[in-house]
């Protein structure tokens, strides 16, 4: 998260996780941005990590500077009058600037000593509703021959259906860990993401995982039978600890909408 997120939304989680996880539990907070250290809140588990990424600062060197690389399409056409008329839009799809930093973050912490055998990643937007702990994540996490637990889509969006990547489980002990998640950062850096169908990380995430499950690497889709669903996040059985506010609607509203839930 960086300062925004944290005075907005971020910190309600931050509090709640120190309230609500089990001592086994530890969160890495990856903060963009300089933050002032002594003015924030003292957690005794979650730690403040400087995202500090020279690979990520390499990125953005190379590719932030182009309008179309953030999402931005220029349309130029001629009105009735045959004058031109260009037109400024936005699609997140195709936004790899912003959906690059969750990339990078959980590459940059592999390096760090992470004393277990698990790396979860989630979104700053969670909730955490009632007391948990590594025993209540053991099955949405991947077993000792899997690589990575996801919460799979296949029929949201319609048209090009994608994985929610708000939550992933990685089995940091398995012996392509680090080499999936190279082979991710690669994809950004080489500047082969803009050769994708879509941009965002949810996008890349899946083609990755589709090349290494080729190499019969094995991994592990928790959403079961709600993976035809649009959050199956509040259905796969991680509602009955966490709330994940994806949106801007659901941010705004502080919980998930009734008609997410299906189960």
């Amino acid at each position: 998260m960086n300062q925004q997120i944290l005075d907005s939304y971020g910190s309600t989680f931050l509090d709640e996780f120190e309230n609500k996880a089990g001592n086994n539990i530890f969160l890495y907070n990856i903060f963009e941005g300089n933050f002032d250290q002594s003015k924030e809140k003292k957690y005794s588990k979650v730690e403040f990590i400087n995202f500090n990424c020279i690979k990520h600062q390499k990125f953005l060197k190379f590719f932030s500077p182009l309008y179309e690389a953030k999402g931005v399409k220029i349309v130029q056409k001629m009105n009735s009058n045959n004058k031109a008329e260009i037109s400024i839009k936005k699609d997140f799809r195709f936004d790899a600037i912003k959906f690059s930093y969750k990339v990078f973050a959980i590459n940059y912490i592999k390096n760090l000593d992470l004393n277990g055998s698990y790396l979860i990643w989630t979104d700053a937007d969670l909730r955490c509703k009632k007391n948990f702990d590594i025993e209540d994540l053991a099955l949405y996490l991947p077993e000792k021959n899997e690589l990575m637990s996801y919460l799979g889509r296949n029929s949201f969006p319609t048209n090009n259906p994608y994985s929610e990547c708000g939550f992933l489980g990685f089995n940091v002990k398995h012996e392509s860990f680090t080499d999936f998640l190279e082979r991710m950062t690669e994809i950004y850096l080489s500047g082969e993401i803009f050769s994708h169908q879509e941009w965002h990380d949810s996008w890349i995430w899946d083609r990755v995982r589709e090349e290494f499950q080729e190499k019969k690497i094995k991994f592990k889709n928790i959403s079961g039978k709600f993976s035809n669903t649009e959050h199956p996040f509040v259905n796969c059985g991680l509602q009955e600890f966490f709330d994940h506010l994806k949106g801007p609607e659901r941010k705004k509203r502080g919980q998930s909408f009734d008609s997410d839930y299906v189960g």
